[in-house]
């Protein structure tokens, strides 16, 4: 699995308990909804931590409660 893989589905984590969309993320989080749509059609396989860090800001959480999943702890998780 690549990473953006594995941020793909913790975002489908947050934003399905937070009954949000994506588009609401995307203003939320004061990025384009393009760059979204890009890690959830696997154009961007390893996004920036710029954009994960904002991501974070509009959900509202830090970037280590994020990643304190079980998706970014395996092995084989791809960083390309």
């Amino acid at each position: 699995m690549t990473i953006g893989t594995a941020i793909t589905k913790r975002l489908d984590e947050y934003m399905f308990s937070r009954g949000i969309t994506l588009y609401r993320l995307a203003k939320d989080a004061e990025i384009p909804i393009a760059t979204l749509q890009n890690l959830y059609r696997g154009h961007t396989k390893s996004p920036t931590l710029a954009v994960v860090y904002k991501i974070c800001n509009g959900l509202k959480i830090t970037i280590e409660e994020f990643l304190d999943s079980p998706l970014f702890n395996s092995p084989d998780l791809e960083l390309d």
